[in-house]
């Protein structure tokens, strides 16, 4: 069921974003809008049910980077795809009497999609943005749970809300800057009664990220302002 999900995902977004944009006219056009990069921090934890019995999860601090493009030009809805290298992972307090801090590190690569929606002001664009991210483990480096940490999902997929705002400008080159909520879809880690755990466990990873970037836009601003309603009779 889950390599089912992961393949029509992936399949849906492939299309969705290298089809042709018919015109009202019949005609076809590219339909990417821009091209962008971006990097920031990432600020997550694994959350266990039940509790880890070796160990309290607390939130780690590290970071992503990532490349985008931005597909359709219509002023209000866009669509957002990117390839992104986050930096995961967890740090683990022992319980007593040792209360040492250690950490496990989980390195992403993902292939996100979202649905942006664009609220027009004048100078700066705020937009929302919402949509799948589908993950692929690549790096993973236990301090503690090795066993546990060896089993965790190589693919699985995430949702991930977020807000930003862009400058709008006339250079076609414009900074941004946005935060997003990621929770897992699928579990990271499901356990029943393996790898010497007492009870089932589920492992999930929730995590907030801030991110800075510039985009590109092919268009300039020409497809991004609504075009000026001349009104000679003052009506």
């Amino acid at each position: 069921m889950k390599k089912l999900l992961v393949l029509s995902l992936v399949s849906f977004s492939f299309v969705f974003t290298t089809h042709a944009q018919i015109t009202p006219k019949g005609t076809k056009k590219n339909i990417l809008n821009g091209i962008g990069i971006a990097g920031g921090i990432t600020y997550g934890k694994e959350v266990w049910d039940p509790e880890g019995p070796l160990a309290t999860e607390k939130y780690r601090l590290r970071g992503n980077g990532a490349v985008l493009a931005e597909f359709f030009h219509h002023p209000i809805y866009r669509w957002r795809t990117e390839l992104e290298y986050n930096l995961m992972g967890t740090t683990e307090v022992l319980n007593a009497p040792s209360n040492q801090t250690l950490v496990n590190k989980t390195n992403y690569l993902s292939f996100n999609n979202y649905l942006k929606i664009n609220f027009k002001e004048t100078g700066f664009v705020p937009y929302f943005l919402i949509g799948p991210r589908l993950e692929y483990l690549l790096i993973r480096k236990s301090e503690v749970y090795a066993p546990v940490i060896a089993h965790f999902d190589a693919l699985h997929v995430t949702g991930a809300i977020g807000v930003g705002v862009e400058a709008v400008w006339d250079s076609p080159i414009r900074p941004f800057i946005e935060a997003f909520y990621n929770h897992d879809i699928m579990t990271s880690y499901s356990s029943y009664y393996k790898d010497g755990l007492p009870k089932p466990t589920d492992i999930v990873y929730r995590a907030y990220e801030l991110r800075i970037g510039l985009k590109y836009f092919f268009n300039g601003v020409k497809k991004d302002v609504c075009p000026k309603v001349d009104n000679p009779m003052g009506n």
